[in-house]
């Protein structure tokens, strides 16, 4: 009876570890009076790390060095290719982290449209090297706060305009790179739900088989 005791009190505990991790990115964003714990607020408050690639394993720094390529090849002023756009797609896909993946339709609009705002306005190899930085930020939503999340969508728009494109091209990028993210912390929370549900199934079969 204890050791079913024991092994119900641990699969609750991993339930709400699991729980806790899916919606970690949600909180960096959410306003009121709560105050962080100091300890805790200064291991998650690393946006400018992460997107100068100190913190990126070396295979997130390899697909983000992708993707600069890629980029480097849409040039100011050309048509843009349908295997230009769909590289785009490729890359940005392969940077998303874990088995929370973006949705495929959602990140090939946001491919058609960047590919052709880029061949709109002229950006120097820096500020792509930037804007793969954020974009990497982005695809990833499912697994870092969304405070950081925000402000890679955000240092991305003023890239973008900082590049002459249009305010109604630098919106619809936005729009695109806004609605990957919110897909993407739902898709988090949903996750953690069918953990914890689960682990409540498991749970009370062990205690029914106690009995």
């Amino acid at each position: 009876m204890k050791t079913i005791q024991w092994i119900c009190t641990s699969i609750m505990l991993v339930a709400l570890a699991t729980t806790a991790h899916a919606q970690r990115g949600g909180r960096g964003g959410r306003g009121g009076g709560h105050v962080p714990d100091p300890n805790t607020a200064t291991k998650r408050e690393q946006p400018a790390a992460r997107r100068d690639g100190s913190r990126l394993s070396e295979t997130q720094q390899q697909n983000v060095q992708k993707l600069k390529t890629d980029l480097q090849s849409i040039k100011q002023g050309s048509q843009v290719t349908p295997e230009q756009k769909q590289a785009l797609k490729n890359d940005l896909m392969a940077m998303a982290d874990g088995a929370t993946k973006p949705d495929q339709a959602l990140v090939q609009q946001l491919a058609n449209d960047l590919s052709q705002a880029m061949s709109d306005g002229k950006m120097t190899t820096s500020e792509k090297a930037r804007l793969a930085k954020d974009l990497e930020a982005v695809m990833n939503s499912a697994n870092i706060p969304m405070s950081e999340v925000q402000a890679a969508i955000s240092d991305a728009q003023a890239v973008l305009a900082a590049s002459g494109v249009t305010k109604s091209e630098v919106q619809t990028v936005a729009n695109d790179l806004k609605a990957i993210a919110a897909e993407a912390q739902k898709n988090g929370q949903n996750a953690a739900a069918q953990a914890q549900q689960k682990a409540q199934d498991l749970k009370s079969r062990l205690q029914q088989r106690s009995r």
